[in-house]
């Protein structure tokens, strides 16, 4: 049920930040007033975003260590830059250049937030030093590469002005390097196989990896637990964009 609220929340969040919301100093306002209220216990919930995820949170946090809340909460403000940046560049119909562009992109989505609930619904809280290895960080970078460019992918076509979407990579390849929506689709579709692969070859050398750094087996089984977690995530996340109706749709007539 929370993992449900949590996915009707982003679908409410990213409503107001792409058509409600037309100030990029309001959105800042509200997405930190959201941060506030969710993550800083002296902070009283303001409007429904706010309390919305405040009650998701607190409801979540009481079968999780305080790291936990305290990890989520770094991630969805690492979603407050993309999501403020991306108005702006609305705002003052521009585009992002590519220095700096594939972190922003890959927060973008606020998926690195989803990711926190990996292991609460696991029920598995890594230590920092297993959190922030190496291998787990490149296993990690690889399933957020995967959300974000299959839901670009897949969305792309059902909106009639891509470039509005500032952190969509099919509209960065368009205005960086001159592709058109098929060409940008192709070199998409090649990234997420290649990346899809990169993650299995990582998913398999993960035990042999940790054990050369010397993780006990408990802790090498945590993060393999944690790993098929995120492998069923990522495939589970392109089962559901191909199985929604409106993903389905064709509204982009560019080229």
């Amino acid at each position: 049920m929370i993992l449900s609220d949590l996915l009707g929340w982003f679908s409410c969040q990213d409503d107001s930040a792409d058509d409600d919301c037309t100030d990029p100093q309001a959105l800042e306002h509200l997405l930190r007033g959201v941060y506030s209220s969710a993550f800083a216990s002296s902070a009283t919930a303001q409007g429904p975003l706010a309390a919305g995820l405040t009650d998701i949170i607190r409801r979540a946090a009481r079968l999780a260590p305080p790291l936990w809340k305290a990890r989520a909460g770094q991630q969805y403000a690492n979603y407050l830059e993309p999501c403020t940046t991306a108005l702006m560049h609305r705002t003052h119909h521009t585009q992002p250049g590519v220095e700096g562009y594939d972190s922003l992109w890959r927060n973008a989505g606020g998926f690195q937030l989803c990711l926190e609930f990996t292991y609460w619904a696991q029920n598995i809280y890594l230590p920092s030093s297993l959190y922030y290895s190496q291998p787990w960080q490149e296993l990690r970078r690889l399933a957020l590469n995967l959300f974000k460019a299959v839901n670009d992918l897949l969305s792309f076509r059902i909106m009639e002005n891509p470039d509005e979407d500032t952190y969509n990579v099919l509209t960065h390849l368009r205005h960086t390097q001159g592709l058109s929506a098929h060409e940008a689709a192709r070199e998409v579709s090649r990234r997420i196989d290649q990346w899809a692969h990169a993650f299995s070859d990582a998913q398999a050398q993960l035990p042999h990896r940790l054990a050369e750094l010397g993780y006990d087996e408990q802790a090498v089984h945590a993060v393999v637990t944690c790993a098929h977690a995120l492998h069923n995530q990522w495939r589970g996340n392109i089962a559901w964009h191909l199985a929604v109706p409106r993903y389905r749709e064709i509204r982009f007539k560019g080229v």
